[in-house]
């Protein structure tokens, strides 16, 4: 069994969506709890950090996450940021309106 983890932050947006400086912070303490051998018994390897990426980079790295993954894998994705809502309340998108900084 594969211990797979994808971890994003993003804390930069374009103009209209208020900075979140905690979202890189969130992903440092789920990197920590994600390694910690009592709790989450990731290998370091095994976990990957996105801090304020390009979008590209986020991409393709959700592509390989989830790639030739078995029954038993566990690939874990966490996003931390802003999230945009439809008019019915739902989640529509998160990651499309933030730039590299």
């Amino acid at each position: 069994m594969a211990k797979l983890a994808l971890l994003i932050g993003v804390s930069v947006y374009e103009p209209g969506l208020n900075p979140l400086p905690s979202a890189v912070r969130d992903v440092e303490a789920v990197y920590e709890v994600l390694l910690h051998p009592e709790m989450g018994e990731f290998a370091a390897s095994d976990v990957l950090r996105l801090k304020n990426p390009e979008r590209q980079t986020v991409e393709m790295a959700i592509k390989t996450l989830f790639s030739n993954r078995h029954k038993d894998d566990l690939p874990l994705l966490y996003f931390s940021g802003h999230g945009i809502k439809d008019d019915r309340g739902r989640l529509k998108q998160f990651w499309c309106n933030f730039r590299a900084i």
